[in-house]
C-alpha cells in the first residue's frame, strides 16, 4: 500500500497523485465508463493534469484514488463534492473506470468506507447523491450502505439520444448511527 488514507478489506483510498494521470484518462475515455457515467467529451493528459493540480485548492472537495489492496492497482476515484461545512452536507460520487473491476464488491466497499469517513471523521449530517435510474447495481450498492431514495430528477440528462431520469438518494447521520 502506498500513502493509504482509508483502508478497507479489498481496497484502500489514497490522495490523488500526478501519477494517476493515466487512470484519470482511462476513467474519462473508456467506452464502458463513458456510457455509464454520461461522459460526452474526450479527455487527455493535459486536461487531467490541470484537474489534478486543482483538486487540493478547493475546500468543498475531498477526492481519493481507489486502489485494490492485493495488487496495488488503482481502479477509480471517489469524492465528496460541494461540501457545505456549515450545513454539514456533501454530495458523494464514485467512478470505477474499467468494467473489468465492476461487480466485484469494490464500489460497495468504497461507498461504505466513504459514508463512515463522512459521518465519523468529517462530522457530516447528510450525504447525498444522484444516480441514473437504470444503474441498478449502483442503486443496490448505495442501499446496502444505508442510502434511501428520496426523489426523482426527471429527464435530468441527455444520453444516447434520449433524456434520462435520476434518483436523488441520501443517508443521514442519525440513520448511519442507528445501524
Amino acid at each position: 500500500m502506498k500513502n493509504e488514507f482509508i483502508v478497507g478489506e479489498k481496497v484502500y483510498l489514497r490522495p490523488v497523485e500526478l501519477d494517476d494521470l493515466e487512470l484519470f484518462c482511462r476513467c474519462a475515455n473508456h467506452p464502458d465508463a463513458r456510457y455509464s457515467f454520461f461522459i460526452a467529451f474526450p479527455s487527455n493528459r493535459v486536461r487531467q493534469e490541470e484537474f489534478i493540480r486543482s483538486l487540493y485548492k478547493e475546500k468543498e472537495l475531498i477526492f481519493f484514488t481507489i486502489v485494490i489492496k492485493e495488487s496495488d492497482i488503482p481502479i477509480g476515484h471517489t469524492a465528496f463534492h460541494r461540501i457545505d461545512w456549515v450545513s454539514r452536507v456533501a454530495t458523494y460520487g464514485i467512478i470505477i473506470g474499467d468494467s473489468r473491476y465492476w461487480g466485484k464488491g469494490y464500489g460497495s466497499e468504497v461507498t461504505q468506507l466513504m459514508v463512515k469517513y463522512g459521518f465519523e471523521t468529517l462530522g457530516l449530517n447528510r450525504i447525498q447523491l444522484h444516480v441514473w435510474k437504470d444503474n441498478i447495481a449502483g442503486i443496490k450498492a448505495y442501499e446496502r450502505a444505508g442510502f434511501k431514495q428520496e426523489g426523482l430528477l426527471r429527464q435530468a440528462m441527455f444520453h444516447e439520444g434520449h433524456f434520462c431520469d435520476f434518483y436523488i438518494m441520501s443517508i443521514l447521520r442519525e440513520e448511519y448511527f442507528k445501524k
